[in-house]
């Protein structure tokens, strides 16, 4: 009789890296429109987007608008990166309240929720995030951010399924410092940031433990390679559904390429590290190989 066996760590194999292209993040939504000058930085802003909403609009506009909209295809992920400092999340002085202010493109609702969070953190995070998606889905739906027709908010809840101009949609965020990360995809995606925590600390000694007690190398244990570890193993947990905590018993490498595949949770799971610095590790995880990334607000 054969006899089955099972292997203790799980075969990784690198993947074609995706070929990425770089937007400047004003730039989304707005086709082949060049933005210059002051145009660039009112790209933020509301009163910089077109709204079909206004009088005078018919159907036919709008639903010509929404087959221009840019589509997201089954191979594609699409990412952006926000800095959380100025507008639209912090406006201040004479923009406070005004179109560029984005506190004022969140209904009733998402502010209620907001404030029934306990902690200042939770409720900066949480105002940011659906700043962030109006920002997207209004300009997507070539509306005010307003008027997006966003998810339903859930505070403490990053991952979102939603409808898009194209069909339906996932998404994910992560925070790191100042830094906002999204990741959408047509099918489950999963996000995780992570900054690398100086050995001895008490998250970095944690994160040590766990991975020396898989067997790393020496070299390995630097602050760079321990946040890249722990990024990998919350993307894999979020994209199996299993929150931030790696499945126990689960034996995941220190991944040596920046695109692998890992058998994780019965499924075949396919990570990509996209990290921004030496300082900052931010990953994404699908269920299906991404051939094509569109970054916007990435290298600007």
């Amino acid at each position: 009789m054969l006899k089955r066996t099972v292997e203790s760590t799980p075969r990784v194999a690198s993947i074609p890296t995706p070929s990425m292209t770089y937007v400047p993040l004003g730039q989304f939504g707005q086709g082949d429109r060049k933005l210059t000058g002051g145009a660039q930085k009112r790209a933020l802003a509301s009163s910089d987007v077109e709204a079909l909403g206004r009088a005078g609009d018919t159907g036919a506009q709008a639903r010509t608008a929404a087959a221009s909209s840019p589509q997201c295809g089954s191979d594609e992920l699409w990412l952006w990166r926000f800095l959380l400092a100025g507008r639209p999340f912090g406006a201040t002085g004479a923009a406070a309240g005004g179109p560029d202010d984005g506190a004022t493109w969140l209904s009733a609702a998402e502010h209620s929720l907001a404030r029934r969070l306990p902690r200042t953190q939770m409720r900066h995070r949480f105002l940011s995030e659906r700043i962030a998606l109006r920002w997207i889905f209004g300009r997507w739906f070539r509306c005010t951010p307003a008027q997006a027709p966003v998810p339903v908010a859930t505070p403490g809840v990053s991952s979102l399924e939603c409808d898009g101009p194209h069909g339906k949609v996932w998404i994910d965020m992560a925070h790191a410092g100042l830094w906002l990360f999204v990741a959408m995809g047509q099918g489950p995606v999963a996000l995780a940031a992570h900054a690398p925590t100086p050995v001895g600390g008490e998250d970095g000694a944690s994160a040590v433990s766990v991975i020396a007690q898989a067997g790393a190398s020496a070299a390995a244990l630097d602050p760079f390679a321990v946040a890249r570890d722990a990024a990998h193993r919350a993307c894999l947990a979020r994209l199996a559904g299993e929150g931030e905590a790696l499945a126990s018993g689960a034996d995941i490498p220190l991944l040596a390429h920046p695109c692998v595949s890992v058998p994780y949770a019965g499924s075949t799971r396919y990570l990509y590290d996209m990290s921004v610095s030496s300082r900052l590790t931010v990953v994404a995880a699908r269920d299906n190989i991404v051939h094509r990334m569109r970054a916007f607000g990435w290298q600007n």
